[in-house]
């Protein structure tokens, strides 16, 4: 009995033992899945939250777009310090959470970074000019010289011009990572000038791309845009911005290599560069569908220094600058017989010596001038366009030689009004001219008033007195008004 009492003790109690340990298996993965399910809850709510925040912004771009807008352009930010990028350095995150892929680059208009870290900025201008001439001129949209006053001076009539030809379209290109200390940007930009007012011409302006190095002070650049030495410009409007007339300039193929020092307040510049070829550089003098400037083995060499600083005098961002540059290069054409048969081919030099300065004074008013001398300066808007003299083509020509500059007076009023007033002449030696084309003598002079609409919408409004003198043929003259209205972006 009592063996029979102790055993079924102990099966009773190996019972329990068992049922006891199964009710503490079941409660800690009850615990388990009551953990699990509160973090997929957590996890659900996170998920919905960015769904509706994805819903909103959805909405917001096709509020946008339904309004017109280009509701990706308008979400996309430019990368700054804020900017995470990814591991393999193809994926960009913004402080606000925007992704940028190449896909986005399309969508919101190339400003985003791509997924190959190039950013892509479009940017340009829309330009409406009217223009009225008393006399005619050159071209009739963009004015280089007055034309000579021939059959009893009835060639002059009055004309009256519209035109969309100055209007600009372009492309910055920006790499924002670096390389070694070195950021790579590029341009490509061009414009719809034409021979008239209603011809115009695909004319590519700038197309190059550079490589600079903020720390060590180095920039170097392949391609085509200005000269090194375009230094200043002047106020005026006219699209041929007083090209012959003291203010030459061209943009060309080059290579070129800038070394600046920065300082707290001022910066200097020294430029070196070789300049070849370039649309009207020498030109075809023989017509042998060979540029001049390419027939020569020489490229141009040219050279500046430039220092700019801050107008010590007044607060703000002013600054004045002081400038040396200039070229030298050569040309080739070949002399002409009188049956039309090529000779002999020789090369001319083309050089160029220029002084420029811009200086503002009493808080509002900006003063800026060039002096320039040279010869063979037609390639680069110079010499009324008379670059080599022929008294014999078939004997060896010669340089023309010219001497010109402008100065420029600029007044701000505000901020939506502006005026400017300026002179520009360009003064070839009258008997090399003589065997030229015969202009020796180019002069202009302007008042222009200037309204900012906005940030985008600018008119300007400008009377010119065109004056050109003609070795054998008197003076021509011409009243110019012209008025424009620009939408930039």
């Amino acid at each position: 009995m009592k063996k029979l009492i102790l055993a079924t003790v102990f099966a009773m109690g190996l019972v329990a033992a068992v049922e006891a340990q199964e009710a503490a298996v079941t409660q800690a993965d009850i615990q388990a899945i009551i953990e699990r399910l509160n973090k997929l809850e957590a996890e659900n709510k996170a998920q919905a939250q960015r769904i509706a925040e994805l819903e909103s912004q959805n909405k917001a771009l096709v509020d946008k777009q339904a309004k017109g807008e280009s509701g990706a352009s308008k979400v996309a930010v430019k990368a700054d310090e804020s900017t995470k990028v990814s591991e393999d350095g193809k994926i960009y995150t913004t402080e606000k959470g925007y992704k940028y892929y190449l896909a986005d680059a399309a969508a919101g208009i190339f400003q985003p970074l791509s997924d190959n870290g190039l950013k892509i900025t479009p940017y340009g201008w829309l330009t409406f000019e009217a223009v009225h001439n008393t006399h005619k001129t050159d071209v009739d949209i963009y004015t280089d010289w007055v034309r000579p006053r021939r059959n009893g001076g009835k060639n002059g009539d009055h004309q009256t011009v519209f035109s969309m030809n100055d209007s600009i379209l372009g492309f910055e290109f920006e790499v924002p990572e670096e390389y070694e200390g070195w950021k790579f940007h590029g341009k490509f930009e061009f414009d719809l000038a034409g021979d008239h007012a209603n011809d115009p011409n695909f004319h590519f302006r700038h197309l190059y791309f550079d490589m600079d190095n903020a720390e060590k002070g180095w920039n170097i650049l392949f391609g085509q845009t200005w000269h090194l030495w375009k230094m200043v410009t002047p106020s005026e409007i006219d699209g041929a911005w007083m090209e012959q007339a003291g203010h030459p300039y061209r943009r060309s193929p080059q290579i070129r290599v800038t070394k600046r020092w920065e300082w707290e307040d001022s910066k200097l510049e020294i430029r070196a560069g070789l300049v070849k070829n370039g649309n009207g550089m020498g030109g075809d003098r023989d017509e042998d569908d060979n540029q001049d400037n390419s027939a020569s083995a020489w490229a141009l060499l040219e050279g500046a220094v430039v220092y700019e600083r801050d107008a010590f005098w007044e607060e703000g961002d002013r600054r004045w600058l002081l400038g040396l540059a200039g070229m030298y290069g050569r040309d080739k054409s070949h002399r002409i017989y009188a049956d039309g048969a090529y000779g002999a081919s020789d090369e001319y030099n083309s050089d160029l010596v220029m002084v420029a300065a811009k200086i503002p004074f009493l808080d509002k008013f900006t003063l800026t001038g060039q002096l320039f001398a040279g010869e063979n300066l037609a390639g680069v808007q110079g010499g009324i366009g008379q670059g080599v003299a022929f008294r014999d083509w078939s004997k060896k020509g010669r340089e023309v030689s010219t001497i010109g500059g402008f100065v420029d007076l600029k007044y701000e009023l505000n901020g939506k009004w502006s005026f400017a007033i300026g002179y520009g002449f360009d003064d070839p030696t009258d008997s090399e001219a003589r065997d030229a084309e015969g202009r020796t003598y180019n002069a202009r002079a302007y008042v222009d008033a200037f309204y900012q609409f906005n940030d985008q919408l600018h008119f300007g409004l400008e009377y010119a007195r065109l004056q050109t003198k003609y070795y054998d043929e008197g003076d021509a003259d011409d009243d110019r008004i012209q008025f424009t209205a620009y939408y930039d972006f």
